[in-house]
């Protein structure tokens, strides 16, 4: 049994942490809100009043947050993780950061004699809740190993993938990959619609088709009832796409195809659709085809 901590109690968050309970470890939490962590309160956990406490009596010190700003916070602020490492502990990031991000919050997290990981996740949060993720790390490699059994305890897929920054890169290619196949599934079900077939068949069809992939079967059902309660919203993922951009500068990339993509998203946000899911792209095309559903 490990001793863990948890910060950032999110709609991914939460389960996560909940799998780890059921593994049998001992987790102690922290969350902005404090009403949030309630299901987690109730399966276990311990409540910490700030991240440093977090820290203090942790082993393993997890964090989940929005966004590389949250991220900075919850580590380098007064009361934050830094202020409560001793050597010899690891922290774990699965939010998703910029690499340039990452790299202030590892700086500070070694400083103390510490380990830093970045482990973001790949999945939605059906797959959070039942323990199969993907989850992709990066950092020193005896720390990864040792942080092993915890990851099994969240996910199905495990992948090491590099010293440093390889695990954030990777994460915002998947992170593109998933919001352009949203674009080109609006595209294909607004033409088909346009020229006058069935959306929910329509759906189908692509769904079992040699295009569909488990991204379009976890949408369909929205597109098809045209209604999009947030998995993973369109301001999330114009953060994401952003953070990919950053990226692309950093290294030299264009990204033509997530540039478009991005305007797109950039439509639904300014239509009001910037907390809804991000399948949502189908109902802005729809509409500027003039189909009303």
């Amino acid at each position: 049994m490990a001793k863990v901590g948890w910060i950032g109690l999110g709609n991914m968050g939460s389960p996560m942490s909940g799998n780890l309970i059921k593994a049998g470890h001992e987790v102690t939490i922290w969350n902005r809100t404090k009403a949030k962590a309630e299901a987690v309160l109730a399966a276990g956990a311990k409540w910490a009043d700030t991240p440093e406490a977090v820290a203090e009596s942790s082993d393993f010190i997890f964090t989940m947050v929005s966004d590389g700003p949250a991220l900075h916070a919850v580590i380098l602020d007064g009361n934050g993780v830094a202020d409560g490492l001793a050597a010899g502990k690891i922290v774990i990031d699965m939010s998703t950061v910029s690499p340039a991000e990452s790299v202030k919050a590892s700086k500070a997290v070694e400083a103390k004699g510490c380990k830093f990981l970045r482990a973001p996740v790949t999945g939605s949060t059906v797959l959070a809740q039942n323990a199969t993720l993907g989850i992709l790390a990066s950092g020193d490699r005896a720390s990864y190993d040792k942080a092993l059994p915890l990851f099994e305890a969240m996910g199905k897929n495990q992948f090491y993938v590099g010293a440093n920054e390889e695990a954030r890169v990777l994460k915002l290619s998947l992170n593109m990959m998933i919001g352009t196949s949203m674009q080109m599934l609006a595209e294909a079900v607004t033409l088909a619609e346009k020229a006058g077939l069935d959306v929910a068949q329509v759906c189908d069809v692509i769904a079992g088709s040699a295009v569909g992939s488990p991204v379009v079967g976890y949408k369909v059902a929205l597109v098809s009832a045209g209604q999009y309660n947030p998995a993973f919203s369109v301001k999330l993922m114009m953060k994401d796409f952003d953070l990919a951009f950053d990226a692309a500068k950093q290294y030299g990339v264009p990204l033509p195809i997530t540039a478009v993509t991005r305007q797109a998203l950039q439509s639904a946000a300014a239509t009001g659709r910037g907390d809804k899911d991000f399948s949502v792209l189908v109902q802005v095309l729809e509409e500027q085809a003039n189909i009303k559903r």
